[in-house]
């Protein structure tokens, strides 16, 4: 059975869903910008001082969410056409932005 047939779109983008908003929560915890210009890639370079409060357990989770994020995406990419699958991350990204608002930078997007 191939991912293509192990879940429906609807499925992927609750799957994309759940590991981002986990992202945010983590995020939030120590107060990482993740929406600002190369924060995501300090995170992924294990760079601490992007964060404006250290918890290190908090800090490794959301590192690893973002690898997770990324190999989902991927899957996501090969189950689906690439505009359904950009339109999913795209829905999802939007949701989660909404939701945090600009507590996690990227203001005027």
């Amino acid at each position: 059975m191939t991912d293509t047939d192990r879940y429906t779109p609807q499925e992927w983008e609750t799957r994309l869903a759940e590991i981002d908003l986990e992202i945010v929560r983590q995020a939030v915890i120590c107060k990482v910008k993740l929406f600002d210009p190369g924060v995501v890639e300090r995170v992924l370079a294990n760079d601490t001082q992007v964060c404006g409060a250290l918890h290190p357990v908090a800090f490794e989770t959301l590192r690893a969410l973002l690898v997770m994020h990324y190999a989902e995406g991927q899957h996501l990419a090969q189950a689906l056409s690439p505009e359904q699958a950009g339109a999913i991350a795209h829905e999802v990204r939007d949701v989660l932005r909404r939701r945090v608002g600009s507590q996690l930078g990227g203001a005027g997007r």
